[in-house]
C-alpha cells in the first residue's frame, strides 16, 4: 500500500506548455471541422428543400392539365406571367393568385379561378368545392400531409408551372417574396436573378437566412 502512494506521489500532470498546444490543435481543428459540418447540414436542406420546390412543380403541372380536361384549367394561348402563392401554417394550405380572370384561366359549370382560395388540409373533401385555387390547396396538402410550415411561389405561363421556390423556415410568403421581387425564368430555363444566393456563393440560402428551394434547380456557373 505504502509502495502504491509512493507511486501516485510520483506521477506528474501535463504542464502549462502542454495544456496550451492541446489546446490550441484542438481550436484549429474546430475552426476547420465546424464550417465543413455546418456546410453539409445546409447543403443537406438546400437539397431536400430543391426536392420539394420540384413536386410541388409537378403537382401544379399535372392539377393544370387535369383541369384543362375539366374545362377550367389555365389558357394555354396566353403567355404571360401568372404567380400562385401558397402559404401553410399549422398544416393548413392557403392560396392566392396574381391574376385570375377570363384571360389566364376558364372556368366550368362548377369549378372557376379566384384571386384567393379558402384554407386547405389533407383528407379534406373535395365535394362541391367550386374554387380551384382550393382544390389545389387540397391536393398540395394531400401530397404533403406532415408540413406543418412552409411557403412558397409558383410561375405559371402558358398551361404550364414554369417554376417553383420553397421554403419551410416560415408560412409568411410574403417575407421571402420581397426578397425576390422579380424572379423570372429566362427562355433558357434559368432564374434571371441571383436572390437566393448566400454570399454569392451558396445556392438556396435567402440573404436573411431562410432557405429557399428551386425547380428549376438554381445554377451557380
Amino acid at each position: 500500500m505504502i509502495k502504491f502512494f509512493q507511486k501516485l506521489k510520483a506521477k506528474k500532470g501535463f504542464t502549462l506548455v502542454e495544456l496550451i498546444v492541446v489546446i490550441a490543435i484542438i481550436g484549429v481543428l474546430a475552426a476547420i471541422l465546424v464550417p465543413t459540418m455546418l456546410g453539409y447540414v445546409t447543403s443537406s436542406r438546400v437539397t431536400s428543400a430543391d426536392t420539394t420546390a420540384a413536386k410541388i412543380e409537378d403537382s401544379i403541372d399535372t392539377f393544370l392539365t387535369q383541369a384543362d380536361t375539366a374545362g377550367y384549367g389555365m389558357l394555354q394561348s396566353n403567355t404571360a406571367l401568372s404567380r400562385i402563392t401558397g402559404q401553410c401554417s399549422g398544416g393548413t394550405w392557403t392560396l392566392s393568385a396574381s391574376a385570375a380572370g377570363t384571360t389566364v384561366f376558364k372556368s366550368s359549370s362548377s369549378v372557376s379561378w379566384s384571386t384567393s382560395g379558402s384554407g386547405a388540409s389533407a383528407n379534406q373533401t373535395k365535394v362541391s368545392v367550386g374554387n380551384a385555387l382550393t382544390l389545389l390547396a387540397i391536393e398540395l396538402a394531400n401530397l404533403f400531409p406532415d408540413v406543418e410550415t412552409c411557403c412558397f411561389e409558383a410561375q405559371l405561363r402558358g398551361g404550364d408551372c414554369t417554376a417553383v421556390w420553397y421554403t419551410a423556415d416560415t408560412a409568411t410568403a410574403s417575407a421571402v417574396a420581397d426578397l425576390c421581387s422579380g424572379q423570372q425564368i429566362s427562355s433558357d430555363g434559368e432564374w434571371t436573378a441571383d436572390t437566393f444566393r448566400w454570399d454569392q456563393t451558396t445556392a438556396g440560402v435567402s440573404s436573411n437566412g431562410f432557405i429557399v428551394g428551386t425547380s428549376p434547380k438554381l445554377n451557380l456557373g
